[in-house]
């Protein structure tokens, strides 16, 4: 029943009976009219009893069907308000991992800059004089001599320093030999030691026993590095071998002998020979030929070799020394050789190429009064 149906019917009792039945009357067969009728007239009080009951009844399924529908949109409300929260409290956790990332990665390249400043102090401490805090262990001094095969009542002598300086062609030729022969060190253009290689002397008598070393400021061993991976702390002497000019390779390597009183250093600069004919050659004439050449030239061409020999051998002392005093390391001797004095030399020939050949091979042998226990 509609609301204007109610109110109509409400109106038409009003007029005819002047007021609502009680709850006790009951409308008899045939008084309900056709629910489709128009209402005219007259209406009888029980009809308008059901009336409103009906509306009653259909007022509540509108309440009800209003209220079902209010907590539904509540329901979906809290729902959204529980996504919209636990979005939130993803993006939270999104945005606190994010900076947690972002704050460890700050922290490790932190870190990062600090043991790279770490190693570049290390290593600028180490080419100030500054030797790192890694001195060896006994147990370090007995691997490597057992490495270096190193046996008592020899003298185990070192060649070391920078690539392609001339190392492997020096121990052969102080072992008297050359550089084509069977039991020589190989030799080359560019370095050809790998690994620290132990060579005895050929001849009967001789005590020494000569380590062909890598060369130092090479990719695979950097030159603070150099000392301490080989294991040079182990040998009785070391020579520091150099061809054109004094390096931070041999400067380096110098501060770590200091460390050790039990070594005896040697600077040697090789390759004079080919250093003084190209400085010559430079002040000649060009097209000069000394197999072709007057005498008059020729004699002028001995004249400047001359000159320019001592010129070489001040200047290699000169620059030597400077750099020693310059990095605090203390005076050394410095011999000036090449490989056929040496070979010649060290055979008990004469050479006329020789410049240091001889001290270097007396002080070498004198190195048994600086190891009073090398031969007991």
């Amino acid at each position: 029943m509609s609301p204007d149906t109610f109110s109509r019917l409400v109106a038409a009792m009003s007029a005819d009976s002047g007021g609502v039945p009680g709850p006790g009357a009951i409308p008899g067969p045939g008084a309900i009219p056709d629910p489709g009728a128009a209402v005219t007239g007259a209406v009888p009080t029980s009809f308008l009893a059901t009336a409103v009951l009906g509306y009653k009844l259909w007022a509540t399924k509108r309440d009800l069907a209003a209220a079902s529908q209010s907590l539904n949109t509540a329901e979906r409300n809290v729902e959204e308000e529980r996504r919209a929260s636990r979005a939130a409290r993803t993006a939270a956790n999104a945005q606190r991992r994010q900076e947690e990332s972002e704050r460890a990665a700050a922290e490790a390249a932190e870190a990062l800059q600090r043991a790279e400043e770490a190693r570049f102090a290390t290593e600028r401490r180490w080419f100030e004089g500054v030797r790192p805090e890694c001195r060896p262990s006994e147990a370090d001094i007995v691997r490597m001599k057992t490495e270096y095969r190193y046996s008592p009542g020899f003298l185990h002598l070192a060649v070391v320093g920078s690539s392609g300086g001339g190392k492997s062609s020096f121990i052969n030729a102080v072992r008297g030999l050359s550089n084509n022969d069977p039991i020589a060190a190989p030799t080359g253009i560019v370095e050809t030691t790998d690994a620290v290689t132990r060579y005895t002397d050929p001849r009967p008598d001789s005590q020494i026993f000569w380590y062909d070393v890598p060369g130092a400021g090479t990719s695979n061993m950097p030159d603070w590095q150099y000392f301490n991976i080989l294991g040079l702390y182990i040998f009785d002497c070391i020579i520091v071998l150099f061809d054109n000019r004094f390096s931070d390779s041999d400067l380096a390597i110098l501060r770590a002998c200091e460390q050790f009183t039990n070594i005896k250093v040697f600077i040697v600069r090789s390759k004079s020979d080919q250093h003084i004919n190209n400085m010559v050659l430079d002040r000649m004439q060009r097209g000069f030929d000394p197999f072709h050449a007057d005498d008059e030239t020729r004699a002028r061409f001995q004249q400047i070799k001359t000159e320019t020999r001592r010129e070489f051998v001040n200047k290699t002392y000169q620059n030597v020394q400077t750099n020693l005093e310059s990095n605090n390391i203390s005076p050394k001797g410095v011999y000036i050789v090449c490989k056929d004095a040496v070979h010649a030399i060290w055979n008990n020939s004469p050479s006329s190429m020789a410049i240091d050949e001889a001290e270097l091979q007396n002080d070498v042998a004198e190195c048994t009064s600086y190891f009073p226990n090398l031969w007991m």
